[in-house]
């Protein structure tokens, strides 16, 4: 056969099914083109900006999910093609056509339609990417414009990924026609109908699945716990929603049948019927629906929330405009970095650099890593993220104007800490705990993020003592000794960054130090949360596109097979107001299920979900509950748009 013939074959292939093809193209070239612009946001400069690795390290990660889920997306919908087009295929062979002849045909299909979406795809990625980079400057609020530069490479890596993809995706096609004989393929619509056996098993290891995903979001203790668990909850409850999709619905359903009352009415009848025929296939595409869903709530809200807290964050890291924090070298002692901290403060008060330099303060405080054991306070075999801050009577009203008196015997502790005893013992010594509730506004501890202990010492002298007999060990992350500084200039951002390039170089001759003005740390937190929001929006909107083209192609492949079903109904007597109402009821239980699912996981990921945003020092349960109850609400307006638009083309189909 003449070459040509096999192309004007995939040509008259691909129009006669545009149907299939189209959203399926469309999918394709959207993520071809975010791919090609997450790794040109990735290869920039960003000259002059702080924070790039931060920043870098999201654009690298976002492309690796883009291309992970890409590979995953356009395989899983590349199948409910090639399984509609089964009968196609088939045909051919009847007709006389070999099987390497088809092959080729679905060679010449997959490269005219990868072909063309690469380089579309490749197309709107430039087109688009100045804007993209616009938004992005918006979103990290610089005080300069990024570059946006076309990197040949780029649109190497890019087209290569998908090439990739698409020719995995030939292969999988090819498969299906060289193990099947055309008798099979005339049938492959009909593969999968026979009605599905409930496992009462199954359906209970997935309720333990969810439960024990629910239950670690519900008890989790502290933000560092969440970090490490809250993978292993999403794999449970990913594993337990599939498994109650796929087995616990068809158990629920089965459990209906057998309601005689309620199953043998003509509508309940018609709806549990249909919706038991084909719910294996239906709940896979559900659960992937309810996932997709949930992912990208999550994505939203969370980064959301990390955006619109970054002022509250900041104010809880540094509460003036500047703070310079001094470390021990060798010696850990109090008196050694008090000197350190005296020789950096004198040089902050006399090189101002004309700028007004007020509300001085400067106070010398330790930390103790270990654990509670009762009221007893000690060592841990490792480094551990429960801890004591101890600073004196002192310099704690001199930071925050109080009148804090205590005996030798006493220490304060902050209400934070939520303390059970009225003794604590540290270091082999026991104090008396007296509780003081005073809110602070420039000691800046976030007693959230783990189980750190506020304590107020009579003098330096009870601090000398607890740090030598604690310290009687080698373990050098038990200890840490550190002083700090922090000062207002009253004057512009840039005027901040401008007095901090002059200062930081001459406090750093005095001592080692740690000093970042509010602006610079401003600058560097927008980098990063402007990142996260960016990368929360670019992945939600991926993972969108692959619920509408999911939904999309599970209604029309359930429509062409409900189709002959609805016309025998017909013929024995049911009447169409009534198949359409059925069918109608089935399709909205359909889609409710799923966002039903994924806000229900969110509800129950929210303590998970807290605990790990105080790591990025969101703090406040309003900004995200707001953010979460907000972005629901859009993603169901969303959802409603995919279920008119895909409902009108399954009932055109039916009908």
């Amino acid at each position: 056969m003449k070459n040509n013939f096999y192309l004007k074959m995939a040509l008259r292939n691909i129009r006669a099914n545009k149907q299939l093809y189209l959203p399926y193209g469309i999918s394709a070239l959207l993520t071809v083109s975010m791919l090609f612009q997450m790794l040109s946001l990735m290869s920039n400069k960003f000259e002059g900006m702080r924070g790039v690795d931060s920043l870098i390290l999201l654009f690298r990660f976002g492309s690796v999910i883009i291309g992970i889920f890409s590979l995953i997306f356009l395989l899983y919908t590349n199948s409910f093609l090639i399984k509609r087009r089964k009968k196609e295929v088939g045909l051919y062979g009847i007709l006389g056509l070999e099987k390497r002849h088809v092959a080729r045909i679905l060679f010449l299909e997959s490269l005219l339609v990868g072909t063309m979406t690469i380089l579309l795809g490749l197309g709107l990625g430039a087109l688009l990417g100045q804007l993209l980079f616009l938004f992005l400057n918006y979103l990290l609020k610089l005080p300069i414009q990024m570059a946006y530069s076309l990197e040949p490479l780029n649109f190497v890596l890019t087209a290569t990924v998908f090439a990739g993809i698409f020719f995995i995706a030939y292969l999988y096609n090819v498969s299906q026609v060289t193990f099947s004989n055309p008798i099979q393929l005339l049938r492959g619509e009909k593969e999968g109908e026979k009605e599905p056996k409930s496992n009462v098993l199954l359906f209970i290891l997935g309720l333990l699945l969810l439960g024990a995903g629910y239950y670690i979001s519900l008890t989790i203790s502290d933000p560092i716990a969440a970090l490490l668990n809250f993978f292993v909850a999403v794999l449970l409850v990913i594993g337990g929603t599939y498994l109650l999709f796929t087995s616990g619905s068809i158990y629920i359903l089965k459990r209906m049948k057998k309601n005689q009352k309620l199953y043998y009415q003509p509508r309940a009848f018609i709806s549990i019927s249909g919706m038991l025929y084909r719910m294996k296939q239906n709940a896979m595409g559900l659960a992937n629906i309810a996932i997709l869903s949930c992912m990208v709530i999550i994505a939203l809200a969370t980064t959301t929330a990390i955006y619109v807290g970054s002022e509250n964050a900041l104010g809880s890291h540094i509460a003036t405009d500047h703070q310079a924090t001094v470390y021990y070298d060798e010696e850990k002692t109090i008196d050694a970095v008090q000197a350190d901290l005296e020789k950096v403060t004198a040089r902050i008060q006399t090189d101002t650099f004309g700028l007004t330099v007020s509300d001085l303060e400067s106070y010398t405080y330790m930390n103790l890593f270990g654990t509670f054991d009762g009221n007893a306070f000690k060592k841990g075999e490792g480094p551990t993220f429960t801890g004591t801050t101890l600073l004196t009577a002192e310099a704690m009203n001199g930071l925050e104007n109080l009148s804090l008196t205590l005996e030798p015997n006493e220490l304060y502790l902050h209400e934070a800490a939520h303390y059970p005893y009225d003794t604590v013992v540290i270091a082999g010594e026991t104090f008396n705990v007296k509780i003081f509730d005073n809110e602070l506004e420039n000691f800046m501890v976030d007693t959230e993020v783990g189980e750190i202990y506020l304590f107020v010492a009579p003098n330096k002298e009870t601090l000398n003592r607890i740090l030598q007999k604690y310290e009687e060990n080698e373990q050098g992350y038990d200890t840490s000794v550190t002083g700090s500084v922090i000062w207002n200039t009253n004057t512009s951002a840039e005027g901040e960054m401008a007095y901090a390039d002059k200062l930081r170089p001459l406090i750093e001759k005095e001592a080692i130090v740690n000093y970042q003005p509010r602006a610079e740390m401003r600058e560097e937190w927008y980098a990063m949360t402007g990142g996260f929001l960016f990368l929360g929006i670019f992945l939600g909107g991926l993972f969108t596109i692959g619920t509408i083209l999911i939904t999309y192609f599970k209604q029309v492949s359930e429509g062409y097979e409900d189709r002959t079903r609805f016309q025998i109904m017909q013929k024995v007597g049911l009447d169409k107001e009534m198949i359409r109402d059925t069918s109608r009821s089935q399709v909205v239980w359909m889609f409710m299920l799923p966002i039903i699912v994924a806000t229900t996981h969110m509800a129950f990921a929210y303590p998970i979900l807290y605990k790990m945003l105080l790591i990025f020092g969101l703090n406040s349960h309003v900004i995200l509950i707001g953010s979460m109850a907000g972005i629901v609400v859009l993603f169901a307006l969303i959802y409603w748009v995919i279920y008119r638009l895909t409902a009108r083309v399954y009932y055109s189909i039916v009908q």
